[in-house]
């Protein structure tokens, strides 16, 4: 998840919390609902692409959120929203 930065801009998390700050950033970009492109997620959750991409890639893969296929787009998916309301809504706060 992203800071703000003094001068404007955000400034990302370094360190073992990044990942899942990121991870956290982009459920909650989601969690409302609709389809979302990479790059939207990237813009909403004020992630670098590299970070949103990653995030991305590995909540895929725990099945927190799928893609769209022919769209490129990504959704939440109902166990990610359990995760999102348990474990990670306190990141947004």
């Amino acid at each position: 998840m992203a800071s703000a930065h003094p001068f404007g801009g955000t400034k990302e998390r370094t360190g073992m919390g990044t990942a899942m700050a990121a991870e956290s950033a982009v459920l909650g970009v989601l969690a409302p609902g609709g389809l979302l492109s990479a790059n939207q997620i990237t813009a909403q959750a004020q992630l670098t692409s590299w970070s949103a991409r990653r995030a991305i890639r590995q909540l895929s893969a725990r099945g927190l959120i799928m893609h769209a296929p022919y769209q490129a787009r990504w959704s939440i998916t109902q166990r990610g929203q359990q995760v999102w309301s348990i474990k990670h809504r306190r990141f947004a706060e």
